[in-house]
């Protein structure tokens, strides 16, 4: 055996035993220690997710050989689609082992920490240029805007959604159970209120809140208990980034947040080159202004970024500009 396998081989052990640990302890109570520690998990790595995502999976498969051995297929399929609210418990160590025992040799990585009943539901997304809302298992509403992916996890104790990327404002329907709204490092809180959280190209997280009563804190344990939680402010927006370990959020002005779930924007002054930064969000092909002299004119007005055909007319009788489109992308021009 070379020394990439003995080290292979102590890693596999020590992922079994780590495994072994866990299993152990999804037996007992639902705590926010355990459910923190259950976030923390999930923000570390995207591996940790797949894992997590493939252990639902073969939790909802062990459901259905427990209902009845004559269960339809039709049946089958909508419980593999849609999991039970609550994970089966194994009343054994050893099952809960060969659950994990799955994971791993699918290449995860062992969940912590979890006594953590959870809904583990497959990812909500939308494609460039949509805008899509969901209803969510608790009544809350999530309105994702274009290329964006939120993953949702919703149990007995608690409410969680991740933004991976893209923007999200979730309608949170009043409820004891704290609902928590994840990007990056940072976790907003509240158990009602509407919550804006975008994710930038610069891998800045802006969160707002437009109603209710939240809080912004870190998913670290170590960053929480050195930091108090910071109020958000309605209106008020927060900007932290995404792979900082601890969140450090300063006030972001200049969010204009009112209407993206509509597809409109609207500006009193803008550079036209960062409004078309805002449409190119919704845009199948990049729009490009030639002239750099118009690039930077400021324009005012509302505009329906989310229409590519409407913008494009809209901003060509504003300036007097030519449209011209080439397979690489759309090209505006002086007269």
């Amino acid at each position: 055996m070379n020394d990439d396998d003995s080290a292979k081989s102590g890693s596999d052990a020590l992922r079994k035993d780590d495994a072994l640990a866990w299993s152990i302890r999804m037996r007992g109570e639902v705590t926010e220690q355990l459910q923190e520690q259950f976030e923390q998990w999930l923000a570390e790595s995207p591996r940790h997710r797949q894992a997590y995502n493939r252990y639902s999976r073969v939790i909802a498969q062990a459901e259905i050989l427990k209902s009845s051995g004559q269960t339809s297929e039709a049946t089958t399929a909508k419980l593999v689609t849609r999991p039970s609210t609550r994970w089966m418990m194994f009343g054994a160590a050893a099952a809960a082992v060969i659950v994990f025992a799955i994971t791993i040799s699918a290449g995860g990585t062992p969940i912590p920490g979890s006594g953590v009943y959870a809904h583990a539901a497959e990812p909500l997304v939308t494609e460039r240029g949509e805008i899509r809302s969901f209803e969510l298992e608790d009544g809350s509403m999530a309105t994702l805007d274009s290329n964006t992916r939120i993953e949702v996890s919703i149990s007995p104790d608690t409410r969680y959604v991740r933004v991976s990327h893209g923007r999200a404002r979730v309608r949170v329907a009043n409820d004891i159970r704290p609902f928590r709204l994840a990007a990056g490092q940072g976790i907003v809180t509240t158990n009602e209120g509407i919550v804006d959280v975008m994710i930038g190209a610069d891998r800045q997280v802006v969160v707002e809140l437009i109603s209710g009563k939240a809080h912004l804190a870190s998913a670290s344990r170590a960053a929480s208990a050195a930091a108090e939680p910071q109020s958000l402010r309605t209106r008020s927006a927060l900007q932290y980034g995404f792979h900082d370990t601890q969140v450090r959020s300063t006030a972001r002005y200049g969010v204009n947040s009112a209407n993206w779930p509509s597809g409109w924007t609207e500006h009193r002054s803008i550079p036209l080159d960062q409004l078309i930064s805002e449409a190119n969000e919704y845009a199948s092909l990049p729009i490009v202004v030639e002239d750099p002299k118009i690039a930077k004119r400021d324009v005012s007005g509302r505009f329906k970024i989310s229409d590519t055909e409407m913008f494009l007319k809209r901003i060509a009788d504003l300036f007097d500009l030519t449209v011209h489109r080439r397979p690489d992308g759309i090209f505006v021009r002086s007269k």
